[in-house]
């Protein structure tokens, strides 16, 4: 039998292992795919979140933004199928939901539009001046 004699490395990749599972996890247990799926997309002037919300709409979901997270939120309700059939195979969740998104920067909250079209929530989150590229121009001597 072969024993590694880097310790420390195995210990290193242990950790990393660990800190990958632990990032999937949300706060209510499941994984960081969990209801909604979304996306987030930059560009130098805005973020733009979308998420699927099959089955929602736009009164039973619920956007806020505070301290750079933006929380997505709401109740999705089920398909109501007849009282003689029985579930075979049920994989859309059900009932309330949350998920958060940490921003990266500093967002023009006055300014965040959100549309809903098609089972798709669209959110555009401008940048604050302050967050923007900038161009310096460089000077001549």
């Amino acid at each position: 039998m072969f024993w590694s004699t880097d310790l420390f490395g195995e210990m290193e990749q242990l950790r990393r292992q660990m800190d990958a599972l632990m990032s999937g996890l949300s706060s209510r247990g499941g994984t960081a795919s969990t209801f909604p799926l979304l996306n987030a997309y930059e560009d130098p002037s805005s973020i733009m979140v979308t998420a699927e919300l099959p089955g929602c709409t736009r009164e039973t979901v619920s956007i806020t933004f505070a301290d750079g997270v933006l929380t997505i939120s709401g109740k999705q309700e089920p398909v109501a199928a007849s009282k003689n059939m029985a579930v075979i195979r049920k994989e859309r969740s059900v009932g309330k939901f949350e998920k958060t998104l940490q921003i990266p920067m500093k967002i023009d909250a006055g300014a965040i539009k959100a549309a809903f079209t098609n089972g798709i929530l669209t959110i555009v989150l401008p940048k604050a001046e302050e967050a923007k590229p900038k161009t310096i121009a460089i000077e001549a001597k």
